[in-house]
């Protein structure tokens, strides 16, 4: 048919010996379903999928960063250790997260979604919970490493996991609702914490020990919760609860659901992926893709940094344990607003940059005040940190939604997905030594540091989106945009066909 070069997808396994004809989706119309049915049948998708992977997701995040909430209390004392050495088990757990990403998700592909992360959840859950055993600094540099190995790539896969399900024009408002669950993990734990703090030291354990008690069990609970209820794959709506005698879906509603997607991006595939040596080596070296880590890098370092130590310095104001840790949950509210919003914002308008651009001016603002709060009233100060943690990882989301779109292969956007997660982490490292002992209390280096490294974001999402707009008018101009291969499908009279699409860069 004259098409131009393809981008083929790993769909060999669907293919048999009879020729496939070529079908350009572009201009195509072979959608045989109505969009009040789409609506619907999203609808129940959006209620069914994204309550459990966000529930996951809130465990994470409770257990990973239920840390700043036991600085609160007596953990430093009662481990004989200082602020910087708190710092290092941080490391150690981004660390972990950031060795096994990749690996995670290839083994992720191979065992099956439903399977894999279940299995991490129960994981690291145990882990968490028998944090309340520690009691020097050696067992804390442990099991923080543990936790982040357990961790390690729970959140890519949840991802992948989201982007077969759903089309281009509706990722980032669907990531944006998954990561509200560390969003509202970030605010609600501060809640969470406070309550337990309250205990205090109650049956001769410390507080600190029953938050890892308590919240610790929470994850194991929500992992039987995932294991139980989440619907294996596209076409296949049977949760092990069901024990294959029901669906969430009917006949209907899961091919409506296959297909939809494979009209919008012909490289998806329902079937469990192949990743070769050759696939990571690929993506690994895509200098767009790595421009994403760049952006997600610097833009986590500052949110890794106040969201440790928000609630120190907070109470480093005049407030107790339990008022700091409840008034260090304002940003997190603030920021799950401005997180969908924006989100809403990039699914309406086709853009992401812009939404981006948004977050980068916010922080820009929010940390300048913040370096020059010192000299206000004990108010005024507080509402400084409050709105340096308002956008917390507004930014970093955006961004996986933005890298997601413009994977042109489900390989690639599955290791690109890993990879933008160690990004993350390799900034929740560096971001967890910004706040030093030596420079307490008024951190003015610390906040120096979130200032520039907020307007490197800034000129990094403009660099990125002028590429990719750069490159659509070049496709533009030459007339020769790849086109993006996929599964072979069966039209309604039986003709075998194979899905095409021309290929554009969001910007």
């Amino acid at each position: 048919m004259g098409l131009p070069e393809t981008l083929e997808s790993t769909v060999d396994a669907n293919r048999s010996d009879e020729e496939a004809a070529p079908v350009n989706v572009d201009s195509s119309t072979v959608a045989d379903w109505t969009e009040a049915e789409e609506r619907a049948v999203k609808r129940k998708l959006d209620f069914i999928l994204l309550p459990i992977l966000g529930l996951a997701f809130f465990a994470l995040q409770m257990d990973r960063g239920n840390i700043s909430n036991a600085l609160t209390s007596t953990i430093v004392k009662d481990l004989g250790v200082d602020t910087n050495q708190i710092n290092v088990g941080n490391s150690l757990l981004s660390a972990g997260i950031v060795l096994l990403e990749i690996p995670s998700n290839i083994l992720l592909q191979r065992v099956g979604p439903q399977r894999w992360l279940s299995g991490q959840i129960v994981a690291w859950g145990l882990v968490a919970t028998f944090q309340n055993f520690i009691t020097n600094y050696g067992s804390y540099l442990a099991t923080r490493l543990l936790l982040g190995l357990c961790e390690a790539g729970f959140i890519p896969g949840a991802l992948y996991t989201m982007s077969t399900w759903y089309k281009k024009s509706e990722t980032s408002l669907r990531i944006s609702i998954f990561f509200l669950g560390n969003l509202l993990a970030s605010a609600t734990t501060s809640l969470i914490g406070a309550g337990i703090l309250s205990m205090g030291d109650r049956y001769g354990v410390a507080g600190w020990r029953w938050l890892f008690i308590v919240e610790g069990a929470i994850t194991i609970g929500i992992g039987i919760i995932f294991i139980l209820f989440l619907p294996p794959s596209v076409g296949n709506g049977s949760p092990l609860i069901s024990f294959g005698k029901w669906s969430y879906f009917n006949r209907r509603e899961s091919y409506i659901l296959v297909r939809r997607v494979l009209l919008d991006d012909p490289a998806k595939t329902t079937n469990h992926l192949h990743i070769s040596r050759s696939d990571v080596w690929t993506t690994v070296k895509n200098p767009r893709i790595l421009m994403h880590i760049i952006i997600t890098t610097t833009s986590t370092i500052p949110v890794n940094a106040i969201n440790t130590y928000g609630p120190s310095v907070i109470k480093s104001l005049g407030y107790d344990t339990v008022r700091a840790n409840a008034m260090a949950s304002v940003g997190s509210f603030m920021a799950a607003i401005m997180t969908v919003f924006l989100g809403w914002m990039c699914d309406t308008t086709k853009r992401r940059g812009p939404a981006l651009l948004v977050g980068a001016a916010w922080s820009l603002i929010a940390f300048s005040c913040l370096r020059e709060a010192s000299k206000w009233s004990t108010g005024r100060r507080y509402a400084a940190v409050v709105f340096s943690m308002a956008m917390n990882s507004t930014i970093h989301i955006l961004n996986v939604g933005w890298l997601s779109v413009n994977c042109q292969r489900p390989q690639e956007r599955s290791i690109a997905m890993a990879m933008i997660i160690m990004g993350a982490n390799s900034g929740g490292i560096a971001g967890s030594q910004v706040f030093r002992t030596q420079d307490a209390p008024l951190y003015t280096r610390a906040f120096t540091a979130c200032l520039a490294l907020s307007a490197a974001v800034a000129v990094e999402i403009i660099g990125q989106s002028t590429w990719y707009f750069v490159s659509n008018k070049k496709l533009d101009k030459q007339g020769d945009a790849p086109v993006v291969a996929g599964k072979i499908d069966e039209t309604s009279d039986g003709q075998r066909v194979e899905l095409r699409k021309k290929w554009r860069w969001t910007w």
